[in-house]
């Protein structure tokens, strides 16, 4: 039998595993159930799969055959990483599926006649003997060698901010030029064309955010595509999906978009827990029409605002490229890279900091000064919800009725900014609802119950 053939994973396709270990797992290298987790055993254990036919293998290599078996991942990694196989195959195998690179499955033993437990990469990290992906368009070069490679923003797509893109090569998409390759979202379906050296958003299979619709059909380079789609919070760090949730936490039965029953009294109906609640609309007085670059405002000047520990990330890049702008007031800064195409804006900026706002408050309403659960709605189905311990109209006419340019900053409120634009640019489709209750224990439950009911 000839020896497997291991076809070296190109550095690219390894950094981008490596990023996407490190966001969705943790920062690698780390310690998990004793083995020390690093991106050279990440590599191998992802060579050892390439290299069959169909990307799998058995997590252990058969001990009771008389005949000499087929290697198993374990004995894959002891003889190329020099370690206990036995004790690294099940922390290995959890990291790659965990991070999305790779899946459980099952294998048949043609000598034992029984299945095994087995461990498949998933196709889009599988790679052949030429540079596959290699021709990926690069932004680096004589005059750019600032400039990050495509494959950053490929890490993460910028439309769910869940899945990784996929360069798909051999297709074409209906209605569009020809291009000799397009990227795809292995998540929600989201795809991009390239454009000379810059990518054009041409679909939405599933739109998470109304928001995002904005951006179809826009052409961005790759590093602005990056900036969108981290949505960085403090640090850096990737902020909690829309809904709320926090990552690992069970998953509740959510509604379909649209499901909420509507009475002719224009109260919404919503299960909950096994009861029905009510909840009556009420009316928003808007002033004035929706604006854009609110961050343009933001008077502190740049010198202060990277104090903050949210923006630490950046301290790299603004000593090396911007320094000469500390004494500058942030919003002209940011207003002016804007205004020049530097993407590098968007790096001070919350996940929706860069939307249109306006400005609304609560009509004169009985129910305003009590207590209750708040729901935004869009078509009919939950945005997001909110539990108004103090008045429902100091929720409404305080927190998501003025944007402050500082809250379009990640140091700012990404949901407030978030709320006030879909309801200020979605003023037919979206409206809120409440629900009163004085019970601040019963509002607890209606708000954890809601999110998990979150269809849009």
């Amino acid at each position: 039998m000839s020896a497997t053939q291991y076809f070296p994973i190109p550095p690219d396709r390894f950094a981008l595993a490596v990023e996407t270990v490190s966001r969705r797992v943790s920062r690698l290298p780390f310690l998990r159930s004793g083995v020390m987790v690093t991106g050279e055993l990440l590599g191998v254990a992802m060579e050892c799969l390439n290299a069959e036919f169909n990307k799998t293998l058995a997590l252990r290599t058969p001990q009771d055959t008389l005949i000499k078996p087929e290697d198993g991942l374990d004995r894959c990694i002891e003889e190329r990483h020099r370690t206990t196989g036995t004790a690294v195959v099940p922390v290995i195998v959890d990291v790659l599926c965990s991070a999305g690179i790779a899946e459980t499955t099952e294998l048949m033993d043609r000598h034992a006649h029984r299945p095994r437990k087995a461990v498949r990469l998933l196709p889009p990290w599988t790679w052949d003997a030429g540079p596959a992906m290699s021709a990926t368009v690069r932004l680096s070069g004589p005059g750019n060698e600032d400039a990050p490679s495509p494959l950053s923003w490929m890490s993460m797509c910028p439309v769910c901010r869940t899945g990784i893109l996929d360069r798909v090569v051999g297709k074409q998409l209906f209605g569009i030029p020809h291009t000799d390759f397009y990227i795809e979202c292995t998540h929600c379906g989201a795809k991009f064309i390239p454009v000379g050296t810059q990518y054009r958003l041409v679909s939405i299979a599933t739109v998470r955010d109304p928001l995002w619709k904005k951006h179809l059909g826009q052409t961005f380079p790759a590093e602005t595509w990056a900036a969108l789609a981290r949505g960085t919070g403090p640090g850096g760090k990737l902020l909690l999906h829309p809904t709320g949730k926090k990552p690992g936490s069970s998953p509740s039965p959510k509604l379909p978009a649209g499901s909420l029953t509507q009475l002719k009294d224009g109260s919404l109906v919503v299960p909950a827990g096994g009861k029905t609640l009510y909840f009556k609309p009420v009316k928003l007085n808007f002033t004035g029409g929706v604006r854009e670059d609110l961050f343009a405002r933001v008077q502190k000047s740049l010198g202060e605002i990277i104090q903050d520990p949210a923006f630490s990330h950046l301290l790299p890049s603004i000593n090396a490229r911007y320094s000469q702008y500390l004494p500058l007031k942030t919003g002209l800064f940011l207003s002016q890279l804007k205004q020049r195409g530097d993407p590098f804006y968007r790096e001070f900026l919350n996940c929706y900091g860069d939307e249109k706002y306006g400005a609304f408050r609560l009509d004169d309403s009985r129910d305003g000064d009590r207590k209750g659960v708040m729901v935004v709605v869009v078509n009919r189905g939950i945005y997001t919800v909110f539990n108004c311990p103090d008045t429902i109209r100091g929720t409404i006419n305080d927190t998501l009725g003025r944007i402050p340019p500082e809250d379009c900053l990640l140091s700012g409120d990404s949901s407030r900014c978030r709320v006030n634009a879909l309801l200020c640019n979605n003023k037919k489709e979206a409206g809120i609802f409440i629900h009163i209750s004085g019970d601040e224990a019963e509002r607890v439950l209606i708000t954890e119950l809601l999110k998990g009911l979150i269809s849009v």
